[in-house]
This record gives C-alpha cells, structure tokens and sequence, in this order.
C-alpha cells in the first residue's frame, strides 16, 4: 500500500509541474505579408530571459518564473518593435505576432571619387590572445574548460561605437576571429543602434542584416559582410553589434579583442552593460565618408 501510495504522490508532482509549466510557443509573422519573420529577438524587457525566432519565425519561451507585470518586447530590423504585458500574453488563446512594418525612405546620394574618400572605422585588432569567447553547450572541450553555469549562460550581443561627423555610407562591415572551429555555418547578425545616453538605443538599419559565418568564409582570419548596396548612410554617433543567432553548434568561436576602450554587451533586451576590463571586439567598418 505504500509503495501505492508512493506512486500516485510521483504522478501528482509530475502532472503538478506539467500545469504549472508556462512555455509557450508562437510565431512572428509581417501583418503585411503574412508572412513569418525570421530570428526576431524576444525578451522580457530589462531581464535576460528571452529567445530568437528560428527561420520560419517560430519561438519558444518559458514563462513560469516570469513577472507576470513585465512586459514581453520583440525586436528585428525593418519592423516596428511589439510591446505586450506577459500577463496579457499569456492569457491569448493564439500566440502569433504580428508586427508593423517600418518605412524608411532614404535618398540615395552620388559617390563621386572627388566627394568621398574612403575610411575604416572601429576596432581592427587581429590579436589571438585577447578574445571574446562564444562557446558550443555541446563541446566536450568545453565542458573541460568551463562551468555548467557559463555555458548555460545566453550568447550576449557585442557592439562597439563609431562616430563620424559627416555623410557616411556603409560599405562593409568586418568581424575579426582569433579561433573559429565550427565545422557547419551558423547564422548571425549586424546590428545598427542609435546613441542615447552613451549606450546603443534604437535600431536604425530598416532591413534584417542576417548572414552566415563559415570556416571558408573567414579570409586572413577576418569575415567580411559587404552591404554597399543597402543603402545605410550614418552621420552621428552610432553602434554596430554582432549576434550570433544560434546556440546548437558544434565547436567554439572566438572574437578577437583588445584593452583600452569601451564596449557593451547584453543578452536578448536586458539593459546594456559595459564590457570588462575595458575589452573592445574586433568589429569595424569600411566606409566612405564625405570629404
């Protein structure tokens, strides 16, 4: 009888936390097109809890220990950021999100030789011993170096600034590699930020800057995302950050670094936090900038 008894308590604890489990699924989709947008960024507002939408814009995140009071933030380039109370979400019957496209409408203007003159913006450190870790869960290696803890922890979005006084047009943007032994690509992006505060704020590129790394598409230990057709013209103070969107690799990735500077990072929609040991990432830009 007890051993009966036993039973039925292990059946009530595990259908206990089966109700009380709160992951929802859902999916990111253009209320213009009807379309799924993929990799969206979703997060609880000023905390780390949060997840990126897949390619086909479906998400999954686990609410049980979420304040129910926070409010449930997604963010992509092109797109109007969404802003719902968790409570409120979590009580909808469907969990699609739909989300407002942003227009932004901005002229082009002729380069000419005579007018512009090209630059290189940023951080461009090639170092091997100084580097921002980006570790696999999945890496033996890596379960030797490092704790359970930091490999659980979220991959965090890196950004560095650059400030230019005059029209800018975006040409390239570089990501230099100390070590990259990823044997498949893995997704990631650039991100563009405006200032506030010292501190990335809004994004400002209108289109998703998604791309793949590689071992072939590293070159001399540098990947190289060329955007010279996508029209980005800065002037002011910005951000440029790199995401990588995926965290089921195999093998590890190291970003080159140095001291001496400023740099921030953040998982999901947590505020952003200044880099330690004043690290700055290898990220920078190849531009040209009005004469």
């Amino acid at each position: 009888m007890k051993f009966k008894h036993l039973y039925y308590l292990i059946i009530f604890f595990l259908f206990s936390n089966w109700f009380s489990s709160q992951t929802i699924h859902g999916t990111i989709i253009s209320n213009e097109t009807k379309q799924p947008v993929p990799f969206a960024k979703i997060g609880i507002l000023n905390e780390t809890l949060g997840a990126i939408a897949d390619e086909k814009g479906n998400f999954s995140l686990d609410f049980t220990h979420v304040n129910k009071s926070g409010n449930l933030i997604v963010e992509v380039a092109g797109f109007k950021p969404f802003q719902i109370s968790v409570g409120k979400f979590i009580s909808q019957n469907s969990h699609q999100i739909f989300l407002e496209e942003r227009i932004s409408d901005i002229p082009e203007i002729v380069i000419t030789p005579k007018k512009f003159k090209d630059a290189n913006l940023g951080y461009n450190s090639k170092s091997k011993s100084i580097h921002i870790d980006y570790l696999s869960k999945n890496s033996k290696n890596a379960k030797k170096r490092y704790s359970e803890e930091e490999l659980n922890q979220p991959q965090s979005e890196i950004a560095i600034s650059i400030e230019t006084k005059k029209n800018t047009k975006l040409m390239k943007i570089n990501l230099n590699f100390a070590q990259f032994t990823l044997e498949e690509p893995i997704p990631a992006r650039f991100n563009i930020y405006d200032e506030k505060d010292g501190k990335p704020n809004q994004l400002v590129n209108s289109e998703d800057l998604v791309f793949e790394i590689s071992k072939g598409a590293i070159k001399d230990g540098v990947f190289t995302f060329d955007v010279s057709r996508k029209n980005i013209w800065l002037k002011g103070k910005y951000f440029i950050s790199f995401q990588p969107l995926d965290r089921d690799f195999d093998g590890n990735f190291f970003v080159s670094a140095g001291f001496l500077g400023k740099a921030f990072q953040r998982s999901y929609l947590e505020p952003w936090k200044v880099l330690p040991a004043s690290i700055v990432p290898a990220i920078n830009v190849d531009v040209k900038i009005e004469k």
